[in-house]
């Protein structure tokens, strides 16, 4: 058993906000990059499959037992999709949106269930739920952005940074009980 004290904790949540965070915003250059055809979204691409790692390395020293390598897979499957639905958004390509969309949400399912599997602390119904309200908020940013609707694209990001910080407050909260 890990014995916690306020040090440890600290960092904890520290390097699990700053894993959380480091998703949303690579995750926002890539939809930006994607949409205003940056010449860096190349590098910002490869920054952003960096997280997954990122993040199973902030898990992995906490639990006896750790999927890495899915955990990696499937969030790095995460990212990848969430640039074909902007890709294909901004191609007008609605059909291949919503197939990509329902294999989005399959993918968050699938990262519930993973939790799930870690530890009796993560509730897979309700990481679904975040799962679901993050990409709900990302397609909002994202939809906002191509819309040239920037006002509400900057309030969805705030709402995306929100969410990120729960989540990470929520999977740091697992790790201490």
């Amino acid at each position: 058993m890990f014995n916690f004290n306020c040090t440890n904790k600290s960092k904890l949540a520290n390097d699990m906000r700053q894993v959380w965070m480091e998703h949303v915003w690579w995750t926002r250059n890539v939809i930006l990059g994607i949409i205003n055809d940056l010449p860096g979204n190349n590098e910002y691409t490869a920054r952003l499959l960096q997280n997954p790692s990122d993040m199973a390395d902030v898990f992995a020293p906490y639990f006896c037992v750790f999927p890495k390598q899915q955990f990696i897979t499937l969030f790095t499957t995460h990212l990848m999709q969430g640039g074909a639905i902007v890709s294909a958004a901004k191609a007008g390509d609605n059909q291949k949106v919503a197939a990509l969309q329902v294999a989005w949400h399959e993918n968050s399912d699938q990262i519930a269930a993973m939790f799930a599997s870690i530890s009796p602390c993560y509730d897979k119904e309700e990481v679904r739920k975040m799962m679901y309200e993050h990409l709900r908020l990302t397609t909002a940013e994202a939809t906002y952005s191509l819309n040239g609707q920037y006002a509400q694209e900057v309030e969805a990001f705030d709402a995306i940074q929100a969410e990120a910080i729960m989540m990470a407050d929520y999977f740091t909260a697992g790790i201490i009980r």
